[in-house]
């Protein structure tokens, strides 16, 4: 389910920058409003992951995931079939919708599902589809091209998502979801606390510094430059001095790939050598990459250093913060604050997209390269020392223990001295 769900999520991404070359033609379109077809899913996932906490803790987790499939479906059947601009705007929204819920609800499904001993490397191999899914919108692109299909690029990811949709009919809810319920009483739905309760409850002392934690984390992951990385691949191959739909379409598949490569290769590595190693290096990755694409950009010849600089960005993402970023929230916070933590996390995330999805071609049309990458480049360096100060490591550790280390004010527990056992 995880890998099924990770392809739709990464295709999802991808499917318009393929279809962008196409688009803009067909619908005469300015910088700004192709900025807008990235916008308008942007802004979804923020009303996704606002949703996606509620849903999870009233529906549950599976069913949440199982209504978002569906909700996908027919929002691709509109943007397929799309006339105009904000018809094809509305209803990238309501597919934005439906991957901010997925946002939230997979690192959870994943979480309360898998053993303590397979929890890390299942969510690494959600990003790892999610890399191939991301490779997948490009490559399956490049071969639509000439005949302009743009339609049937956007229809793939419906089709993913109905395979998640048959995948999770089989699959049953977890048991935290079914102890939560029982809690509140058996035999209903299990219902959430008022929105300003939750906000209170996360900012008080018990929950205040995980909080900072995952909200923080959220803005870095996005401010660093990924998406705009994977949105806007073919423009950025453009100012590069690529003009050959191979160049602009399967050059970023094959930069997608070495990120997809990079997530399994921490998937199989994460529980052997732990969080904290694998998002530092990442992160270190991530700044090389922007290092060389400034060297690029800089020197006027950016065909070949600019190429290794997407790589190695991409590469240091999967391995680091796109494989463990969405962990943090999910295994600090208690069973009731486990959704609302996530959207929260998201909330910051998604907001800092909604930004970067809308300007960052006008600001690497005004600004250029060089100076474009050298913001992004300071930004990843706060990113990295962030991590190093304040990311603690729990590999094998259960989900009591790290939300008793951050209750506690970062401290890990003595043997037994977790939540579970204090109940």
């Amino acid at each position: 389910m995880a890998m099924i769900m990770g392809l739709t999520c990464g295709y999802d991404a991808t499917a318009m920058a393929g279809a962008l070359l196409l688009v803009t033609d067909h619908f005469a379109l300015t910088t700004t409003q192709q900025g807008s077809l990235y916008a308008a899913p942007a802004a979804g996932w923020i009303v996704g992951a606002l949703l996606g906490s509620r849903l999870v803790n009233t529906l549950g987790r599976r069913t949440a995931l199982l209504g978002l499939t569906l909700l996908y479906i027919a929002a691709t059947f509109l943007a397929v079939t799309s006339g105009n601009l904000v018809w094809l705007d509305s209803s990238r929204f309501v597919q934005g919708t439906a991957i901010g819920i997925a946002i939230v609800a997979t690192p959870i499904f994943i979480a309360e599902s898998a053993s303590t001993r397979a929890r890390g490397r299942i969510a690494v191999l959600y990003q790892v589809a999610t890399s191939f899914g991301c490779a997948m919108g490009y490559i399956c692109s490049y071969f639509l091209t000439g005949s302009e299909q743009w339609r049937l690029m956007l229809a793939i990811p419906g089709a993913l998502a109905l395979a998640s949709a048959v995948t999770l009919i089989r699959l049953p809810e977890t048991d935290r979801w079914r102890q939560l319920r029982e809690e509140r009483g058996a035999g209903s739905t299990v219902g959430s606390p008022r929105p300003m309760g939750i906000l209170r409850t996360m900012l008080s002392s018990r929950y205040r510094t995980l909080t900072f934690f995952v909200v923080t984390l959220g803005f870095f992951v996005q401010a660093t430059g990924i998406n705009a990385m994977v949105f806007f691949s073919p423009r950025i191959f453009q100012h590069m001095g690529y003009v050959d739909t191979f160049g602009l379409l399967v050059l970023p598949g094959f930069v997608q790939l070495a990120g997809a490569v990079a997530a399994l290769a921490c998937a199989l590595t994460i529980d052997r050598f732990g969080r904290r190693p694998a998002l530092l290096t990442g992160t270190a990755l991530m700044g090389l990459g922007h290092a060389l694409m400034v060297l690029a950009f800089a020197t006027g010849s950016p065909e070949v250093v600019g190429f290794l600089g997407l790589i190695v960005f991409t590469i240091g993402f999967n391995s680091g913060f796109g494989a463990l970023v969405w962990i943090f929230a999910a295994e600090g916070f208690p069973d009731h604050l486990r959704g609302a933590g996530a959207s929260v996390m998201l909330l910051t995330n998604l907001t800092t997209n909604l930004f970067i999805a809308q300007f960052f071609l006008d600001l690497l049309n005004a600004a250029g390269g060089t100076l474009t990458y050298l913001i992004l480049l300071a930004i990843t360096t706060l990113a990295w020392l962030f991590v190093h100060f304040l990311a603690p490591e729990t590999k094998g550790r259960s989900l009591d223990e790290v939300q008793s280390y951050w209750e506690s004010g970062r401290n890990w527990p003595a043997t037994g001295d977790t939540p579970a056992s204090r109940t």
